[in-house]
């Protein structure tokens, strides 16, 4: 592992970025979106996208410096196409729409199409949780560059369709609680973070085309590619698939119906992915008074802290090892990198090195 700082980190990714074509403040807004990922944890969602990003605008797929724009706006709604710019800048934009509506209704949902990648939807979700609102997002890849199977199947029909769910915490705790998790075992950029560390998949993540565990994630192949190769199993895997299979039904169909994009079924599956949403915010203070509301989290949190914690009972591959409060980990992990750096896979590094090489951008990474 490479350790860096995140200052550093964001301006190495801003000019990388600038250097394929991106103007000025959007490769700023990028490079943070793409930092605060790491410094949380999320390696997935980081720096790590640049050189896939690079593809993207190389294919004409990404447009660099594109704006998105505002459509069918009335009341409470709004439809954001993204026009193929940045994801990071569509989140923004949808993000302020959001709010803003929320805020003067109660209530509030936009629907957003056209996005290429939006990155982490927590970020998103954070934002407008900041603002006193509840969140709540179902996430698509608008047809193209499918990598989950249904339940008792290997055949990729879905993205890994992201579910996202956020609740201010009234000043209780430090951190608003924020779900956001894929609807499959797991995050395809799970798959490319084990790859770049050399790590097999457990047995549980992935499948291959013969029905078997699917451990190496080199064999998993890209967003792109068909179905000769493996694909993720939908959440719940080879106990409760279904119920995976059912919520990633919903996200891809919410996401399509209200944020206007092709659904899965109507574009080329192995076409690059083009991340389509719906995003909802609500205001909680609407519904009741904000000191019963303080009360009710300040009463939840004792009641969930107060659980034993049993190393013997396995949490998952990727949880901690005692019960976590959702959007726990990414502020205890913000925090100790904020102190300590961010650390970097070694592939990461050297993929981002020979980006850097190849445009003439100095890189931070010593000795690479």
């Amino acid at each position: 592992m490479t350790v860096i700082d995140a200052d550093t980190l964001e301006v190495f990714a801003a000019s990388l970025l600038g250097e394929l074509g991106t103007p000025a403040d959007t490769a700023a807004k990028v490079a943070v979106s793409l930092v605060d990922a790491d410094r949380k944890g999320h390696t997935s969602h980081g720096v790590l996208r640049i050189p896939t990003y690079g593809e993207m605008i190389a294919d004409g797929v990404l447009v660099p410096d594109g704006k998105p724009t505002t459509e069918h706006s009335a009341g409470g709604t709004a439809v954001v196409d993204g026009q193929n710019a940045f994801g990071q800048l569509v989140g923004r934009t949808a993000v302020d729409i959001l709010v803003q509506r929320a805020t003067e209704d109660g209530l509030a949902g936009v629907g957003i199409q056209n996005a290429t990648h939006l990155g982490r939807i927590g970020e998103w979700a954070e934002q407008v949780v900041q603002q006193g609102l509840c969140f709540l997002s179902f996430v698509h890849t608008s047809g193209g560059g499918l990598v989950v199977a249904p339940a008792g199947s290997t055949t990729r029909r879905f993205s890994t369709n992201p579910i996202t769910a956020a609740v201010p915490t009234f000043g209780k705790l430090p951190f608003p609680i924020v779900l956001d998790m894929a609807t499959s075992q797991v995050a395809h950029g799970k798959l490319d973070a084990a790859e770049a560390d050399d790590r097999a998949l457990p047995d549980e993540w992935a499948v291959t085309p013969e029905g078997e565990p699917l451990t190496d994630p080199s064999e998993m192949g890209s967003f792109r590619a068909g179905d000769e190769w493996g694909a993720i199993r939908p959440l719940g895997g080879t106990t409760a698939g279904h119920k995976g299979t059912g919520l990633a039904v919903m996200a891809e169909l919410f996401a399509g119906l209200l944020g206007g994009g092709p659904v899965a079924g109507q574009r080329d599956p192995e076409a690059w992915f083009n991340n389509g949403a719906y995003f909802m915010a609500i205001d909680p203070t609407r519904f009741g008074d904000r000191e019963r509301m303080e009360r009710q989290v300040d009463a939840f949190v004792e009641h969930f802290r107060a659980a034993d914690s049993e190393p013997s009972v396995a949490a998952g591959d990727v949880a901690g090892s005692k019960p976590l409060l959702p959007g726990e980990a990414e502020y205890q992990t913000a925090r100790e990198r904020s102190d300590e750096g961010i650390p970097l896979p070694e592939r990461v590094v050297d993929q981002l090195t020979e980006l850097a090489v190849a445009h003439d951008v100095d890189h931070p990474f010593v000795g690479e």
